[in-house]
């Protein structure tokens, strides 16, 4: 009986295998006539990247992701209902399939360099080998444990618990089971695209490495001509070099130089938490030994606009050309950060204002707040063309979505904080609509134009 069972398991899954053969043979051999014939496949169902031209700043913005995101022109279902959430599934999907097909060797690297980067050897190994069967699995694992095991950040400690806003929901019970699925199912897929089978752009998607540190991205932003707070000190893990005059400024921040959503933060006001050098060397005894951490200048928002954080998302396609996607505006928080923002703003580059919600990036964003409309920020548009030009001159050619965190100051000028490799973050748009990921495919993506 048992061994029955099995042969007939067997049986499907090398069923399965051969169709899965036999069906990407076929995709790439009409994908070469395509080609050869000149035919555009992606690129023909959606128009290419526009320029916009706001005070003599010219830059270039992937059109469809940035129209579907910031200006929708169709009544959007209600964000985030169990349709909502079923459409984003679907579309990942498809992804999945059409990466199946057109792409196989490489997804089966890229699924086993993601699973032994996240999970281990043994999942990763599971998981190549029963590739057709794998989102199906995934589903079964949600079902199972409900969790959110794939996030790096929750294996720390709890300083992440206030950042999980942007991965945590408050649905109905099935809702939250979709919810959680969609999330670990768009990662997964999406960065297929946006990544491919590196294992360096992987393994920074997981945890940041020696390559992207704040200390890099500090770097790149202030030799592109960005202003990022000053570096008061520096903390080796054993020892701390000053490098700045501490009474020269009423409040410091400590951030751990390959943390993540304000993982290790830590704010210190002279006077109150510091007095001396010695104060600061004894914080970092205490609570830094073996971290690497930077000291900086705490810089605070403009008082009109008060906490928050600008997200300014770029994309480089393979030929090296950088596209400006959208820009989120994170508002509402009761804290010293952004991280624990409660509201979601789109802003238009055009004109600085915040022109609409983003009530699709997550659950907790759907209650935005409608006071924070039309609320000017100043110095976008430069931002956005610093943005661009750092992006470009990254000298990791896998960086190629980043998110580039800054804010206005109280001098009404614009401050940076640091990039990021954007793979947590542009999953979400690239499933909102098929159009959104035709355009990725098409435009943006490693896969190429064709």
């Amino acid at each position: 009986m048992f061994s029955s069972i099995v042969s007939d398991m067997l049986h499907v899954i090398g069923s399965v295998y051969l169709s899965w053969a036999g069906a990407a043979i076929l995709w790439n051999l009409v994908e070469c006539l395509l080609r050869l014939a000149k035919i555009r496949t992606f690129t023909r169902f959606c128009a290419g990247p526009t320029v916009f031209n706001v005070e003599g700043k010219e830059f270039v913005v992937a059109a469809q992701i940035h129209q579907d995101t910031t200006f929708p022109q169709v009544k959007r279902k209600q964000w985030y209902s169990i349709s909502d959430i079923s459409s984003r599934i679907s579309l990942a999907m498809l992804a999945f399939f059409c990466a199946l097909l057109s792409h196989p060797f490489s997804l089966i690297r890229y699924t086993y360099l993601f699973n032994k980067i996240f999970s281990g050897k043994v999942k990763a190994i599971f998981s190549a080998a029963l590739l057709p069967f794998w989102p199906t699995i995934m589903l079964l694992n949600t079902l199972l444990f409900n969790n959110l095991s794939f996030l790096p950040m929750l294996n720390v400690n709890d300083d992440a618990l206030e950042s999980l806003q942007f991965f945590t929901n408050n649905l109905s019970p099935t809702a939250s089971v979709l919810f959680d699925f969609s999330q670990e199912l768009c990662n997964y897929v999406g960065n297929f695209y946006i990544l491919g089978p590196k294992e360096e752009a992987i393994q920074t998607m997981y945890w940041d490495t020696e390559k992207t540190t704040k200390v890099f991205w500090r770097k790149q932003l202030s030799d592109h001509g960005a202003r990022v707070p000053k570096e008061v000190g520096v903390w080796d893990g054993e020892r701390l070099e000053l490098r700045e005059k501490l009474e020269d400024y009423t409040s410091l921040l400590i951030k751990v130089t390959d943390s993540c959503m304000g993982i290790g933060d830590m704010f210190l006001k002279h006077n109150c938490d510091y007095k001396s050098p010695q104060d600061i060397e004894q914080i970092f005894q205490s609570k830094y030994l073996g971290k690497p951490c930077l000291l900086i200048e705490f810089i605070a928002a403009h008082p009109d606009l008060k906490v928050h954080s600008l997200d300014i998302l770029t994309a480089k396609d393979p030929a090296g050309d950088v596209q400006l996607v959208d820009i989120v505006v994170w508002a509402g928080s009761a804290s010293e950060t952004s991280h624990g923002a409660t509201d979601c703003y789109m802003i238009d580059p055009r004109t600085g204002l915040t022109c609409n919600y983003g009530k699709w990036y997550n659950p907790n964003f759907v209650n935005t707040s409608p006071g924070g409309l039309g609320v000017h920020y100043p110095g976008v548009a430069e931002a956005v063309v610093t943005a661009l030009k750092t992006h470009r001159n990254l000298p990791h050619p896998w960086l190629n979505v980043v998110g580039w965190d800054c804010m206005v100051t109280e001098q009404s000028d614009m401050v940076f904080f640091e990039g990021n490799l954007a793979a947590w973050r542009c999953p979400r748009r690239l499933f909102l609509s098929l159009r959104n990921l035709v355009y990725f495919i098409g435009y943006i993506s490693w896969v190429g134009r064709n």
